[in-house]
């Protein structure tokens, strides 16, 4: 990333209104992954943990 916010607009005039049109189709094409693959996402993301919600109690 080079600090500056996405914008669409500007994509589509460096590459063309078509280019959104051409990455659905590339997406769809894509191929899916493996059973391997999804074993080892899930893996992974169970190791991420995510801190517990402030209570309304501490907030006032």
């Amino acid at each position: 990333m080079n600090g500056v916010p996405f914008s669409l607009s500007d994509c589509i005039a460096t590459f063309g209104i078509e280019s959104d049109e051409r990455k659905i189709r590339e997406a769809h094409e894509a191929p899916r992954f493996t059973q391997e693959q999804i074993l080892r996402g899930k893996a992974l993301w169970a190791t991420f943990r995510v801190p517990p919600p402030a209570s309304s109690a501490d907030a006032a």
